[in-house]
Protein backbone atom coordinates (compact mmCIF):
# COMPACT_ATOMS: atom_id res chain seq x y z
CA UNK A 1 0.00 0.00 0.00
CA UNK A 2 1.35 3.24 -1.15
CA UNK A 3 1.40 6.25 1.29
CA UNK A 4 -1.07 8.27 -0.53
CA UNK A 5 -3.77 5.11 -0.51
CA UNK A 6 -3.13 4.57 3.20
CA UNK A 7 -3.66 8.00 3.80
CA UNK A 8 -6.89 8.47 1.94
CA UNK A 9 -7.92 5.06 3.75
CA UNK A 10 -7.16 5.60 7.15
CA UNK A 11 -8.99 9.53 6.90
CA UNK A 12 -12.46 8.00 6.32
CA UNK A 13 -14.96 8.10 9.02
CA UNK A 14 -16.06 4.90 8.63
CA UNK A 15 -11.91 3.55 8.40
CA UNK A 16 -11.33 -0.01 9.37
CA UNK A 17 -9.72 0.23 12.85
CA UNK A 18 -8.63 -3.37 13.65
CA UNK A 19 -7.12 -3.96 9.74
CA UNK A 20 -5.12 -0.97 10.29
CA UNK A 21 -4.10 -2.13 13.67
CA UNK A 22 -3.09 -5.42 11.95
CA UNK A 23 -1.27 -3.34 9.43
CA UNK A 24 0.97 -1.86 11.63
CA UNK A 25 2.07 -4.90 13.52
CA UNK A 26 2.40 -6.65 10.59
CA UNK A 27 4.13 -4.92 8.02
CA UNK A 28 7.69 -2.40 9.30
CA UNK A 29 6.72 0.01 6.50
CA UNK A 30 3.57 0.65 7.32
CA UNK A 31 4.08 1.03 10.66
CA UNK A 32 6.53 3.74 10.22
CA UNK A 33 4.24 5.51 7.85
CA UNK A 34 1.18 5.65 10.50
CA UNK A 35 3.36 6.73 13.69
CA UNK A 36 4.60 9.47 10.98
CA UNK A 37 1.32 10.49 9.73
CA UNK A 38 0.02 10.74 13.98
CA UNK A 39 2.69 13.13 14.53
CA UNK A 40 3.15 15.21 11.30
CA UNK A 41 -0.02 15.32 9.25
CA UNK A 42 -2.04 18.73 9.71
CA UNK A 43 -5.86 16.75 9.53
CA UNK A 44 -7.66 15.67 12.01
CA UNK A 45 -9.29 13.21 10.85
CA UNK A 46 -5.35 12.13 9.38
CA UNK A 47 -3.55 12.15 12.71
CA UNK A 48 -6.60 11.14 14.77
CA UNK A 49 -6.83 8.15 13.44
CA UNK A 50 -3.45 6.82 12.96
CA UNK A 51 -3.05 7.80 16.90
CA UNK A 52 -6.31 4.82 17.40
CA UNK A 53 -3.95 2.21 15.69
CA UNK A 54 -1.17 2.88 17.26
CA UNK A 55 -2.12 3.59 20.33
CA UNK A 56 -4.39 -0.25 20.58
CA UNK A 57 -1.42 -1.94 18.37
CA UNK A 58 0.97 -0.63 20.81
CA UNK A 59 -0.78 -1.80 23.96
CA UNK A 60 -1.01 -5.23 21.79
CA UNK A 61 2.78 -5.38 20.73
CA UNK A 62 4.49 -2.59 22.39
CA UNK A 63 8.18 -3.54 21.92
CA UNK A 64 7.33 -2.88 17.84
CA UNK A 65 6.89 0.62 19.02
CA UNK A 66 9.80 1.11 21.19
CA UNK A 67 11.74 2.51 18.28
CA UNK A 68 9.85 5.92 18.26
CA UNK A 69 9.84 6.32 21.99
CA UNK A 70 11.68 9.64 21.32
CA UNK A 71 9.31 11.22 18.70
CA UNK A 72 5.93 9.83 20.83
CA UNK A 73 7.54 11.58 24.05
CA UNK A 74 8.59 14.86 22.03
CA UNK A 75 4.73 15.55 21.83
CA UNK A 76 4.27 16.23 25.45
CA UNK A 77 5.02 19.45 25.00
CA UNK A 78 3.01 19.54 21.86
CA UNK A 79 0.71 22.53 21.83
CA UNK A 80 -1.95 20.43 20.27
CA UNK A 81 -3.64 18.71 23.53
CA UNK A 82 -4.59 16.04 21.36
CA UNK A 83 -1.20 15.37 20.43
CA UNK A 84 0.18 15.47 24.39
CA UNK A 85 -2.91 12.79 25.17
CA UNK A 86 -1.10 10.58 22.74
CA UNK A 87 2.21 10.96 24.46
CA UNK A 88 0.43 10.33 27.86
CA UNK A 89 -1.19 7.16 26.39
CA UNK A 90 1.47 5.29 24.21
CA UNK A 91 4.21 6.41 26.95
CA UNK A 92 2.38 4.85 29.26
CA UNK A 93 1.71 1.36 26.77
CA UNK A 94 5.54 1.39 25.60
CA UNK A 95 6.39 1.94 29.52
CA UNK A 96 5.81 -2.01 30.33
CA UNK A 97 8.88 -2.17 27.61
CA UNK A 98 11.39 0.50 28.58
CA UNK A 99 14.09 -1.60 29.46
CA UNK A 100 16.63 1.39 29.10
CA UNK A 101 14.19 3.48 31.42
CA UNK A 102 13.91 6.63 29.73
CA UNK A 103 10.96 7.20 31.43
CA UNK A 104 12.88 8.01 34.06
CA UNK A 105 14.42 11.12 31.85
CA UNK A 106 10.69 12.40 30.93
CA UNK A 107 9.17 11.63 34.13
CA UNK A 108 8.33 15.24 35.32
CA UNK A 109 7.39 16.33 31.73
CA UNK A 110 5.06 13.38 32.27
CA UNK A 111 3.77 13.83 35.74
CA UNK A 112 3.36 17.33 34.37
CA UNK A 113 0.59 16.71 32.10
CA UNK A 114 -1.96 16.31 35.52
CA UNK A 115 -1.71 19.94 35.68
CA UNK A 116 -2.61 20.42 32.08
CA UNK A 117 -4.25 24.00 30.99
CA UNK A 118 -7.10 21.30 29.04
CA UNK A 119 -8.53 19.54 32.10
CA UNK A 120 -9.55 16.76 29.87
CA UNK A 121 -5.66 15.96 29.23
CA UNK A 122 -4.92 16.30 32.51
CA UNK A 123 -7.42 13.43 33.63
CA UNK A 124 -6.17 11.42 30.55
CA UNK A 125 -2.37 11.77 32.32
CA UNK A 126 -4.18 11.03 35.45
CA UNK A 127 -5.74 7.92 33.82
CA UNK A 128 -2.37 6.70 32.84
CA UNK A 129 -0.97 6.48 35.87
CA UNK A 130 -2.17 3.03 36.45
CA UNK A 131 0.78 2.08 33.73
CA UNK A 132 3.01 3.84 35.09
CA UNK A 133 2.39 2.27 38.89
CA UNK A 134 2.29 -1.07 36.90
CA UNK A 135 4.90 -1.09 34.74
CA UNK A 136 7.78 1.20 36.41
CA UNK A 137 8.33 -0.22 39.71
CA UNK A 138 10.41 3.24 41.05
CA UNK A 139 7.77 5.46 39.97
CA UNK A 140 5.58 3.73 42.61
CA UNK A 141 6.14 5.74 45.85
CA UNK A 142 5.47 8.51 43.15
CA UNK A 143 2.68 7.93 41.38
CA UNK A 144 1.09 6.63 44.59
CA UNK A 145 1.74 10.23 46.51
CA UNK A 146 0.53 11.82 43.82
CA UNK A 147 -2.76 10.04 43.95
CA UNK A 148 -3.33 10.64 47.03
CA UNK A 149 -2.11 14.20 47.04
CA UNK A 150 -4.18 15.25 43.96
CA UNK A 151 -5.35 18.50 45.44
CA UNK A 152 -2.08 19.86 45.78
CA UNK A 153 -0.33 18.63 42.34
CA UNK A 154 -3.00 20.43 40.21
CA UNK A 155 -5.26 23.50 39.65
CA UNK A 156 -8.27 22.91 38.55
CA UNK A 157 -11.38 24.24 40.24
CA UNK A 158 -12.66 22.28 43.47
CA UNK A 159 -15.41 20.63 40.92
CA UNK A 160 -13.05 19.32 38.78
CA UNK A 161 -10.79 18.09 41.13
CA UNK A 162 -14.09 16.40 42.74
CA UNK A 163 -14.68 14.83 39.23
CA UNK A 164 -10.74 13.76 39.09
CA UNK A 165 -11.09 11.59 42.31
CA UNK A 166 -13.18 9.67 40.88
CA UNK A 167 -10.30 7.87 38.61
CA UNK A 168 -8.11 8.42 41.46
CA UNK A 169 -10.54 6.09 43.52
CA UNK A 170 -10.59 3.24 40.69
CA UNK A 171 -7.21 3.17 40.29
CA UNK A 172 -6.37 2.67 44.19
CA UNK A 173 -9.34 -0.40 43.31
CA UNK A 174 -6.91 -1.41 40.97
CA UNK A 175 -4.00 -2.07 42.95
CA UNK A 176 -5.25 -1.76 46.38
CA UNK A 177 -3.95 -5.74 47.31
CA UNK A 178 -0.75 -4.64 45.37
CA UNK A 179 0.76 -1.74 47.82
CA UNK A 180 1.23 -1.22 51.87
CA UNK A 181 -0.32 2.08 51.33
CA UNK A 182 -3.73 0.75 52.47
CA UNK A 183 -4.17 2.44 55.35
CA UNK A 184 -3.45 6.00 53.46
CA UNK A 185 -5.77 5.04 50.76
CA UNK A 186 -8.63 4.13 53.07
CA UNK A 187 -8.29 7.55 54.51
CA UNK A 188 -9.09 9.15 51.08
CA UNK A 189 -12.07 6.79 50.30
CA UNK A 190 -13.74 7.46 53.69
CA UNK A 191 -12.92 11.42 52.39
CA UNK A 192 -14.84 11.05 49.37
CA UNK A 193 -18.24 9.38 50.59
CA UNK A 194 -19.22 12.99 50.79
CA UNK A 195 -17.71 14.30 47.73
CA UNK A 196 -19.55 16.88 45.81
CA UNK A 197 -19.52 14.84 42.56
CA UNK A 198 -22.02 12.18 42.59
CA UNK A 199 -19.90 9.73 40.57
CA UNK A 200 -16.67 10.29 43.21
CA UNK A 201 -19.40 9.71 46.04
CA UNK A 202 -20.74 6.71 44.84
CA UNK A 203 -17.24 4.73 43.47
CA UNK A 204 -16.18 5.89 47.37
CA UNK A 205 -19.03 4.18 48.81
CA UNK A 206 -18.61 0.72 46.59
CA UNK A 207 -15.46 1.01 48.00
CA UNK A 208 -16.26 1.68 51.51
CA UNK A 209 -18.53 -1.47 51.14
CA UNK A 210 -16.05 -3.40 49.23
CA UNK A 211 -13.41 -3.01 51.46
CA UNK A 212 -15.22 -3.05 54.75
CA UNK A 213 -14.02 0.15 55.78
CA UNK A 214 -17.02 1.45 57.47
Amino acid sequence: MLPTDLIAKIAAKDFELEHFVQLALDDPQARDEIVCQMLTNPAIMVYYHCYYVVEKASREQPALFYRYWDDIAALLSHPNSYQRDFAVEIIGNLAQVDQENRFAGLAEAYFGILNDEKFMTGNCCLKNLLKIYRYKAGQRARVMNTLLEIDLRCDYIPKQKAVLKADVLAIFDEIYFETPEQERINAFIRAEISSPSPKTRRKARELVKKYHLA
